[in-house]
């Protein structure tokens, strides 16, 4: 697990670009690390190590732990994306070490990433799980409850799990953090892909108190007669 972590760390190293690596500091709010790499060449990066791991999730998961907790951002994409390639391999139980990841996430990227692509396919998987998840959304920290919401948008997506969606969305329509108003909007957003009315009258309920950008984010994909929005 060792010898495959430096390697991939080199291999990271080696491709950077100072100028990448400025531009995505740049473009974070956050005080991110980040060697520099683009969406490709971090792809190249999990093409050519995944041979190595193939068909062993728990050593895909060793290797995972140890990138995400150096929150060097590309570290963290390359092993959530080498374990996106083994979510037929998921389990329920999985949810318990997702929960701890999130603790290495300082940054919308990685927490985004890692809640989309690994723990929704595990809330699909067993729903059960989604009432840990709404614990999530007393946590002080923001990742955490950023990624509450993020983690059923790609259930969402599917048309199921509505009732959670709104339960969800309950308890995070009033933070007062950015980063989470802009998480629990992109969940109704992508709700409404199949539940336009549903989504509609939910936001039409909340409307007095919720801030403006959830429901911007959130009316994006209504039809323009649907949206439901701040007067200005």
């Amino acid at each position: 697990m060792e010898r495959i972590v430096c390697q991939i760390r080199l291999e990271l190293k080696q491709k950077g670009s100072r100028k990448i690596a400025e531009e995505k500091r740049r473009f974070h709010k956050e005080n991110i690390t980040c060697y520099g790499l683009t969406v490709r060449q971090i792809q190249e990066v999990v093409e050519k190590f995944y041979p190595m791991i193939q068909d062993d999730l728990e050593l895909a998961l060793k290797v995972g732990e140890a990138l995400l907790k150096s929150k060097v951002m590309e570290e963290g994409s390359v092993a959530i994306r080498i374990l996106q390639k083994m979510t037929n391999k998921f389990t329920p139980q999985l949810f318990e070490t997702f929960d701890r990841w999130i603790d290495y996430c300082n940054n919308w990227s990685i927490t985004d990433t890692l809640s989309y692509r690994l723990i929704g396919e595990v809330l699909i998987l067993d729903a059960s799980k989604i009432e840990q998840l709404l614990k999530w959304t007393t946590s002080k920290n923001r990742w955490r409850r950023r990624a509450a919401a993020v983690s059923l948008v790609k259930p969402a997506l599917k048309g199921i799990f509505l009732n959670e969606v709104f339960m969800m969305a309950e308890r995070l329509m009033t933070d007062n953090d950015d980063m989470v108003q802009k998480g629990v909007g992109w969940l109704l957003k992508d709700a409404s892909w199949k539940h336009p009315k549903e989504v509609h009258d939910f936001l039409l309920k909340w409307k007095e108190e919720a801030p403006a950008l959830v429901l911007r984010y959130a009316s994006e994909r209504l039809p323009e007669s649907m949206k439901v929005l701040k007067s200005r």
